[in-house]
């Protein structure tokens, strides 16, 4: 009976699952994109952290926000502004993406700030803010362009004129490495008609931001859950495992 017992309680600790709402991504074929393999690690070490199993569910970016917002679950991926603390409790940091600014290779465009983006049509994935003192900005000092998820679309875009420059959210540190990510892309999609053959894309070598990225809950629910996680990240940090991870 003891045994019996005991492998109840194991089977019912086993199952304590949590959802988490992810922000889709498409590829250029309108398909969901897989979670990037990075982030499936972080995901996959929070759950060995807190013993957790997440039921990730993916919906466009402005129904994770809302759906968060209403206590569906928790959120991973998002970045802070002033709206979105009205609805949603934040962990600490998990990481931080560099927002970098990408135009046509042959610009004659200069970029060493947020200023040189005056008047410029600036492409930004639909949904995505990037804090409150860029969020003031958006179609005063620059046009927004909000497109789909994903990058196909943009640099479509990008490379036949209708935007002057994109924003894209990268872990790469390095301007020059997602310059070569953005370039391999476009040959292997096969995005430039015939008469866009000669041109690709460059990232200019300052980001416009470096974006803290958090978990998410609602503003009224789930601290437990908040608590454990920046248990987690604590731990992570010291014993350098989230750092190591962050890397792949």
């Amino acid at each position: 009976m003891l045994l019996c017992l005991c492998c109840l309680q194991s089977k019912a600790h086993a199952e304590t699952v949590l959802p988490l709402l992810l922000a889709e991504t498409r590829d250029e074929n309108g398909e969901i994109a897989p979670i990037r393999p990075e982030n499936q690690k972080i995901i996959a070490y929070f759950e060995r952290a807190m013993d957790v199993k997440f039921e990730v569910r993916r919906y466009p970016l402005p129904r994770v926000i809302e759906n968060i917002g209403k206590g569906e679950g928790l959120g991973f991926g998002l970045s802070k502004n002033t709206e979105r603390l009205k609805t949603m409790r934040y962990s600490e940091a998990v990481f931080s993406d560099f927002v970098w600014v990408v135009a046509r290779d042959d610009t004659h465009m200069k970029y060493a700030g947020i200023s040189d983006l005056q008047g410029k049509s600036v492409g930004i994935v639909r949904g995505i803010r990037f804090g409150d003192d860029i969020d003031k900005l958006r179609n005063v000092m620059f046009r927004v362009e909000e497109d789909q998820p994903q990058n196909s679309s943009r640099l479509k875009k990008l490379l036949s004129g209708r935007m002057d420059v994109m924003l894209v959210n990268s872990r790469m540190p390095n301007a020059k490495d997602l310059e070569a990510e953005l370039n391999l892309y476009l040959d292997e999609k096969n995005l430039r008609n015939e008469t866009q053959m000669n041109y690709g894309v460059k990232v200019f070598a300052k980001p416009l931001l470096v974006d803290p990225i958090h978990f998410t809950t609602g503003a009224n629910t789930r601290l437990d859950v908040i608590n454990k996680i920046n248990a987690a990240i604590i731990k992570g940090r010291k014993s350098g495992d989230l750092p190591t991870l962050w890397k792949n």
